[in-house]
């Protein structure tokens, strides 16, 4: 077996999964270092609820009235105002199904990570830094109406990762290629949705929708593990949807509220994604180009800036080598 696919199996055996009616999907993992006291973001939870019901107050983005909206996401500058929601539910519709095709038609990718970690001082300056490369890699499989997309890093010689910059404070995060399976039919019930409006990002004309978890329905959460202490985390977002296309090219996502009991007081995404063209696939695939994240944690303002390039599909290699010279054949069975 390739140094390669080694690592990748060493890694699977952490990587946090979730499975939703059918789907099994990947939960962003982020974990910190502070003082050598790691916290992370831990698999997500799948039936137990009841962490949920620190959100049952919470006021989400989408019930904002639209002008503090868009001063609270600088990003919907521009934006042109819906009339009404009699077009959410066709919306919903056509990208949940592009987002089901999209990952039926998933094949295994490796690409180029490339990470900046960085720690923020005020006004979001950067204090420190440190990057570090990977081999980034999306595997995906069909089990019947079981899909799975997981995704795992390895370093560039085929390595098992450590704990890149924990030891010297930094956050570490990964989990970005399915972020939008947030929009797969099965689990679109499990939030609440509003169409904001039309804008133009990248060129393309989108329809801009927020969305919210629901506490106490949530199926997809996660849990942050600090000490022997947990907490369940729920999440909140915008998407940007391809009016033509009915893609997902790009997506933020926040806290449902803050945990000031653990902390953690806001995280960000911010994740752009692009067409990626291979000679070997019939289609189009559709995949992050660039995630950043930003965490105010305990008073401390870290963040990573994901970059993917150079996809390519993924292939394990097996090679049978002869025996050495000193060793003898095994003897046939009488």
């Amino acid at each position: 077996m390739e140094r390669r696919e080694q690592a990748a199996m060493k890694l699977r055996r952490v990587a946090p999964v979730c499975r939703a009616r059918g789907f099994i999907l990947p939960f962003a993992l982020v974990v910190f270092g502070f003082a050598l006291l790691p916290l992370w973001v831990a698999e997500a939870q799948l039936t137990d609820t009841s962490g949920q019901f620190y959100y049952l107050n919470a006021r989400p983005l989408l019930d904002y009235p639209l002008q503090d909206l868009l001063r609270a996401v600088p990003e919907l500058r521009g934006l042109e105002p819906a009339p009404n929601q009699d077009d959410l539910a066709s919306m919903l519709d056509k990208a949940g199904k592009v987002t089901e095709d999209l990952l039926d038609s998933m094949p295994n990718l490796v690409s180029h990570e490339e990470v900046t970690q960085q720690k923020l001082g005020a006004p979001g300056r950067v204090m420190d830094h440190r990057r570090v490369e990977f081999d980034y890699m999306i595997l995906a499989h069909q089990h019947g109406a079981n899909a799975t997309l997981d995704e795992y890093r390895a370093g560039l010689d085929g390595s098992p990762l450590t704990t890149e910059g924990l030891e010297e404070g930094y956050m570490l995060t990964r989990g970005f290629a399915s972020e939008w399976l947030h929009f797969l039919p099965p689990i679109q019930p499990a939030a609440r949705f509003r169409y904001l409006g039309q804008q133009t990002d990248g060129g393309l004309r989108c329809y801009v929708v927020a969305f919210a978890q629901k506490p106490g329905f949530a199926t997809i959460t996660g849990t942050v593990v600090q000490g022997g202490r947990s907490a369940c985390i729920l999440y909140q977002g915008i998407a940007w949807i391809d009016e033509a296309s009915f893609r997902i090219v790009r997506l933020r996502t926040d806290l449902l509220a803050p945990r000031p009991d653990i902390g953690l007081e806001r995280q960000t995404t911010e994740l752009h994604f692009g067409e990626v063209h291979l000679p070997q696939t019939v289609s189009a695939l559709w995949l992050p180009q660039e995630v950043i994240v930003t965490t105010d944690m305990k008073d401390h303002l870290f963040r990573n800036i994901h970059r993917y390039s150079g996809y390519r599909l993924f292939k394990v290699e097996a090679r049978i080598l002869p025996a050495p010279p000193d060793q003898p054949l095994p003897k046939k069975p009488d």
